[in-house]
């Protein structure tokens, strides 16, 4: 048995294995309140060793995103969101989707998404880029256009806002809303070029007296 396997691992102070043998079994227990137990049992064996501190880290870590995740689950009644095993990015990714479907619960959706990312330190760059592509892909245009015009500066840039529009195939003054923030003549003629914006693109090309770039707008524009 495992629990046997786990007593012998002890005994010969490879706590590494042991942690190891028990963090397995508590993955693949489907009992929330038992998998926490396991896992819980797993971080006191990885304290056990000095050479496993960052391994209980981690354990710490991933108990307490399970107990959010079943405090996010409880509190909208829905297994959508924060479902279980999933990580913290994914965590976050079903809240900011959640919202686009429960729009009275949305300010609460966005702000536990907040929480979250803040909690498990999520890196500025890539919570804003979760959140461009989450928003995109639930069709959250409103909510896109409040993040890149919030006060925070944008570590991204816009051109990730702007492809997020193009792909998501929004009208064209939506898309030029995003490219007019870019400062960059070369960024902005390849995102006018990439919206196929062709006349615009061929216009900022000239301005900034690009030549292989009036070339290029003008061979795509004539195929």
């Amino acid at each position: 048995s495992s629990s046997g396997a786990v007593n012998l691992l002890l005994r010969a102070q490879r706590f590494t294995d042991a942690g190891a043998v028990l963090a397995k079994r508590a993955i693949a227990e489907e009992d929330p309140r038992e998998k926490q137990g396991i896992l819980q049992e797993a971080s006191r064996v990885f304290g056990l060793g000095k050479e496993t501190a960052f391994y209980k880290v981690c354990t710490d870590e991933y108990v307490e995103l399970c107990k959010d995740q079943e405090v996010i689950r409880t509190k909208y009644g829905s297994a959508e969101v924060a479902p279980p095993k999933t990580s913290v990015t994914a965590t976050v990714v079903s809240l900011l989707h959640y919202a686009a479907t429960h729009v009275r619960e949305q300010h609460r959706l966005l702000s536990d998404a907040d929480k979250i990312a803040k909690k498990f330190r999520i890196p500025d760059r890539r919570l804003w880029h979760i959140k461009v592509k989450a928003f995109s892909d639930s069709g959250q245009w409103s909510n896109l256009k409040i993040l890149c015009d919030s006060r925070s500066k944008s570590p991204i840039g816009f051109a990730p806002f702007c492809r997020a529009a193009i792909r998501g195939k929004q009208p064209s003054s939506e898309i030029l809303k995003y490219i007019e923030k870019i400062t960059a003549g070369e960024e902005r003629c390849d995102l006018l070029s990439e919206a196929g914006l062709w006349k615009r693109a061929l216009e900022e090309a000239i301005r900034i007296r690009d030549l292989p770039r009036i070339q290029n707008v003008k061979s795509n524009c004539n195929s």
